[in-house]
Formats: C-alpha cells, structure tokens, sequence
C-alpha cells in the first residue's frame, strides 16, 4: 500500500508540474485559495467515508499543496 501512496502522489505532483505550465502560459495565478479551499472540503467529505479524522486529512492536504505550489512555480 505505501508503494501505491507514494506512485499516486508522483502523479499528482506530475499533474502540478503540467498544470503550472498551462497557469504560466495563460497568466493564472499559481496560488488560487477559494479553489484550494473547495479541494480541501471535497478531500474531508472523501476522508470521512474512509473514517480519516478531518486534522489528517487538512494536513496531508496542505502538504500536498505546498508540493504543488513548488512544482508549479
């Protein structure tokens, strides 16, 4: 399982890299906090079904983004 974890977050950040290149090429910000916001509260109604605490789940999230921020920029 921690071998799949670690390849499903390689893609997201693959995502990131692709995603801010398309941010740079059209001016978007990087950093857009009503959109992270809205993840977060759809990643906590997800870790709910699985019984994750809603602090786990803001702090992998928050993790994740700062990952996705720096790969993006």
């Amino acid at each position: 399982l921690d071998q799949q974890l670690w390849a499903i977050i390689g893609q997201r950040v693959d995502v990131a890299r692709a995603i801010g290149e398309w941010k740079r090429t059209h001016g978007e910000q990087i950093v857009q906090p009503q959109r992270y916001q809205q993840v977060v509260e759809n990643c906590i109604a997800a870790g709910q079904k699985y019984g994750l605490s809603e602090k786990l789940v803001r702090e992998v999230m928050e993790l994740l983004h700062n990952e996705s921020v720096r790969v993006e920029s």
